[in-house]
């Protein structure tokens, strides 16, 4: 059964479809390199979905955006009206991003977590206590679990409207909608953080025996899964807890909690003497505690029960977040590394330990090896193999296919500037000004909006220093902690300079350098300045170590193949559709250089040239 949501396929959809076929029915993974306009939603919804219709089992369609789960309902809304099946969806967000209760958001995901769990128990949620009466689920309930059914597939917004007005929990409902669903979008974060996946699983009465997982946008796959397993202790959260425990009267644990301050300021005291970080053993802080303060786990104990007491009246505890990060300490995982760290945070000094996580596979693993297919895809996934090495995933069960952009070529122009460089050693303000004058060159030469992507916040504000008064152009700057109602204004304000041409100027890394959509005449050029690596601090080190210790290769995995990637992924932004065109623009010696170069896609047609502005306005010209 085809149930492809458009009347054509392409020639290389047709292949991907294929090469889905081929995973599900043999049991295997796919990690697919997509490049953007492939169509890789429908290619791996199309099949999947034919193949759970048939045989059974449930789509977990994962993405690391809520925005990228509407392009998934659309298709599936597509497939539903054009062959007339009937598909059961249920589309998830955070829980703590469906929740009612006013004010909750402003919660950290862990404080959400048990101030949820205290509430359910107590019976003090309505919005709770409207779906279930005890364990019996309520008349009112089970009849908008009806509604929901036949309207889907519904996007998650319009979930959450509907239980609103009936004052339900969005999260309880949607979970009852799952149970008899055999597609669910979902974020990252419900699958690959391991406690999170199991009661999901639970929540929603799945196995993963008889689950196929899509992850669109990949790439970010191994990263994330470090975020989400890693965790970190500041004077500032210190600070907090102490302030909190003498506010609700536990003073014994105020005071624990100002030994605990006083430890770590010794230890940045004695490790710190002339650097910003430092290593720091398992056992060492396991040793400093229960000499100061008693039995580690006791105190542990200590600290996690009253933050659940205190989240009872106050729902978030800054008391429960440091036993919560003192129990992750406790972990005796090969893949982490334990650091101390002296960082400026609004002109007061920082001091952190962090519990940084290494390996990926230490969730990945039990669930590709569990669950029934895995399709990755990305447009930026190579090398293929580092993610199956990364994520742990059998070589023998594992297929990686890479396919054509199916864009014409000569709709993009690619040069490699080889003028100036972004390395370290390099950086001082003969260098900014030099890499302004290019940026400002190649910016004014190409008609309407141009993207300039810098590897960091810092470097980009050293270049514009100098670049402001060599553009024709409007400036728009991305910056820091932006709300995601200021980017779309950002983004719509630059927009609307599309007719006489603007210049942004973003981060390789941050919210504008990948998933936005700039189709057609909202952008025509992106210059990538600099190779945007890593810091080489502690972490980043630590990483290569690791990766060199388990593939042989930790130079490639840890430092240089991650910044390629992300530099592809930003190339991206210019060319979206078939009849766009656009240049792109690599602006760094490195780029040249062997190491790097290879990693550069292979069908773009690469022009190495000090003559930029030459080549663009023949480009544009012809």
């Amino acid at each position: 059964m085809e149930l492809f949501p458009f009347d054509k396929i392409r020639e290389v959809q047709s292949k991907m479809i294929s090469d889905v076929k081929k995973a599900l029915e043999e049991g295997k993974h796919l990690i697919a390199h997509a490049p953007t306009g492939l169509g890789k939603t429908a290619a791996s919804v199309s099949p999947s979905l034919s193949y759970v219709l048939e045989n059974g089992g449930t789509i977990i369609f994962l993405t690391p955006k809520h925005t990228q789960h509407q392009i998934v309902i659309e298709t599936l809304k597509k497939i539903k009206e054009k062959h007339k099946v009937k598909i059961n969806v249920t589309d998830f967000i955070g829980k703590r991003w469906m929740c009612l209760v006013p004010g909750i958001q402003a919660l950290s995901t862990r404080d959400f977590s048990e101030y949820c769990k205290e509430a359910k128990l107590e019976e003090r949620c309505p919005f709770y206590n409207n779906v279930w009466k005890k364990t019996k689920l309520t008349q009112e309930a089970k009849n908008v679990v009806g509604e929901l059914k036949e309207k889907s597939p519904l996007h998650v917004e319009e979930v959450i409207s509907m239980c609103a007005k009936k004052e339900m929990c969005p999260y309880e409902i949607s979970c009852l909608l799952a149970k008899d669903s055999n597609f669910i979008i979902a974020d990252y974060y419900h699958i690959f953080h391991p406690h999170v996946r199991n009661a999901f699983l639970i929540k929603t009465n799945k196995r993963l025996s008889d689950s196929i997982i899509i992850v669109d946008e990949a790439q970010n796959l191994p990263n994330r899964i470090r975020e989400v397993l890693s965790s970190r202790m500041s004077n500032f959260s210190l600070n907090s807890a102490i302030k909190e425990a003498r506010r609700f009267n536990y003073i014994d644990i105020a005071n624990n909690i100002s030994y605990l301050l006083d430890i770590l300021n010794e230890l940045a005291k004695d490790l710190l003497k002339e650097k910003e970080e430092a290593y720091i053993s398992r056992d060492e802080l396991i040793e400093l505690i229960s000499k100061v303060i008693g039995d580690y786990e006791e105190f542990v104990g200590d600290l996690l029960l009253i933050g659940e007491q205190i989240r009872t009246e106050n729902k978030r505890s800054f008391v429960g977040s440091i036993g919560s990060f003192l129990q992750d300490w406790l972990t005796e995982e090969e893949g982490y590394t334990r650091i101390v760290r002296r960082s400026v945070f609004r002109d007061k000094e920082k001091i952190e330990i962090i519990l940084r996580c290494l390996d990926p596979g230490i969730s990945s693993k039990e669930l590709f090896e569990e669950c029934h297919s895995a399709i990755l895809m990305s447009g930026t996934l190579t090398p293929t193999r580092m993610y199956r090495d990364l994520l742990k995933m059998e070589k023998e069960r594992t297929i990686c296919a890479e396919y054509p952009n199916p864009f014409p070529k000569k709709n993009k122009l690619t040069l490699i500037v080889p003028e100036t460089t972004t390395k370290f050693t390099r950086r001082k303000k003969e260098e900014f000004e030099k890499i302004a004058d290019w940026c400002a060159k190649i910016a004014n030469a190409i008609p309407g909006n141009v993207a300039l992507f810098f590897p960091s916040y810092k470097l980009r504000d050293e270049v514009l220093k100098h670049f402001e008064r060599k553009s024709t152009k409007s400036i728009f700057l991305e910056r820091q902690g932006m709300s995601k109602k200021e980017r779309m204004d950002l983004l719509n304000q630059f927009k609307e300079y599309s007719s006489i041409g603007a210049v942004f100027l973003g981060i390789v890394s941050g919210s504008f350098g990948e998933g936005v959509d700039l189709p057609g005449k909202f952008l025509n050029g992106v210059v990538i300045v600099g190779v945007p690596l890593d810091t080489p601090d502690l972490e980043t080190q630590a990483l290569i170590d690791y990766y060199d210790k388990l593939f042989g290769a930790g130079w490639n995995y840890g430092y240089i193949y991650p910044a390629m990637n992300r530099a592809i992924q930003a190339c991206g932004r210019v060319i979206r559709s078939e009849n766009d065109r656009g240049v792109v623009v690599l602006l760094d010696e490195r780029f040249v250089w062997k190491n790097y170069f290879k990693l550069l896609p292979l069908d773009w047609k690469i022009t190495v040239t000090k003559e930029p502005v030459r080549r663009i306005k023949e480009f544009f010209k012809h």
